[in-house]
């Protein structure tokens, strides 16, 4: 007989949680539970102060005023997983003697609902200055405020890597994940960006074009971007030279315009792996255009994410190497907090 897996014995641990909690419990367990046939009389090893285990989640007594970190530390193996408890437990009470649920597997990938499916959003800046006067300018106290507001709004802040592992549908990501990028290699985002990302615990994400690394006072330098890089930061291609990739130049015949697209796109990442002994993945085209023709190229060459400055999220199911992302441009924070989409309504019922 078909069986939801619960031995009886397990059943009978509930009894010791809170009336008062048990009601969130189980609405955070509807979503993580599964039916399938079990034989009844398997049963299943509880850790200490576990009130009840499947092999989808885990219902626990915390012992202490555990974090989210180290409870994800502890059951799914890595602190970044903290927020599939955080969100498995909305509004929890972290307290010795509660009782909250640990999902042990992912069971959305893809971050699709009956309402919708999840987006990411990009955040593109260039440089950054006490004061500016330039749109591609963002001044400091500005970008302090808008990280301040991604950190006290529950924002999570995610790697390439991550994203990539959704995109791919390997691993799902937080509800409301944000990749930030900079373009370029202005040495602002080594002086002013980064002091205020590393306060915040967030990454980053820097694209730069090689030609201008180190040639000047403004422009940032390979140990800087080393020091970055050993910091959690990513460092990813704007190409050579940051030249159009779409079109052929004055005079320059096919084979030529062919050539100089394939020494923009693969030579950059040549340059930057032996300079920061990498393998880099992540290609942000100049000016955000792109055709069929780079797109071949930067796989051919290895990236396994490339990005325009075409606005809107990106969802699991776009390509990874024509991604959106919106430019911070204008000097206000209502401008950025509508950037920061990170669902798509549309009613799949």
């Amino acid at each position: 007989m078909c069986r939801h897996g619960i031995a009886q014995t397990q059943v009978d641990h509930l009894s010791e949680i809170p009336k008062f909690l048990l009601a969130s419990i189980v609405i955070a367990m509807s979503s993580l539970v599964s039916y399938s046939c079990t034989p009844t009389s398997k049963v299943i090893q509880l850790p200490e102060k576990s009130l009840f285990r499947s092999e989808h989640y885990i219902v626990y007594g915390l012992r202490d005023n555990e974090t989210p970190g180290e409870l994800a530390e502890k059951f799914l193996g890595a602190r970044n997983k903290s927020w599939m408890i955080e969100e498995a437990n909305p509004g929890a009470d972290f307290s010795k003697g509660n009782a909250i649920v640990i999902p042990l597997k992912e069971n959305n990938k893809g971050g699709l609902s009956a309402e919708g499916f999840q987006t990411i959003p990009i955040l593109a800046y260039h440089r950054f200055a006490e004061d500016c006067n330039s749109t591609l300018c963002v001044p400091k106290r500005l970008f302090e405020l808008q990280m301040r507001y991604l950190k006290e709004n529950g924002y999570h802040v995610i790697t390439p890597e991550e994203l990539l592992a959704f995109l791919e549908y390997r691993h799902g990501l937080p509800k409301k994940s944000v990749l930030i990028t900079m373009d370029d290699g202005y040495r602002s985002a080594y002086d002013i960006a980064y002091p205020i990302l590393k306060e915040y615990g967030f990454p980053a994400t820097l694209c730069i074009y090689t030609s201008f690394v180190g040639v000047s006072k403004i422009a940032i330098t390979w140990d800087q971007l080393r020091e970055m890089k050993a910091n959690g930061f990513t460092i990813g291609s704007h190409t050579v030279s940051h030249s159009d990739l779409t079109r052929p130049k004055e005079g320059e015949t096919e084979p030529e315009f062919i050539a100089r697209i394939e020494e923009e796109i693969q030579g950059s990442k040549k340059i930057i792996d032996k300079k920061l002994g990498q393998d880099t993945c992540i290609l942000a085209y100049p000016y955000g255009y792109y055709d069929q023709r780079s797109i071949n190229v930067a796989r051919q060459a290895g990236y396994k994410i490339a990005m325009s400055v075409r606005r809107g999220g990106n969802a699991f199911f776009g390509n990874p190497l024509s991604l959106r992302r919106d430019q911070i441009l204008e000097g206000d924070i209502e401008t950025f907090l509508s950037r920061l989409k990170t669902f798509n309504n549309l009613s799949l019922k």
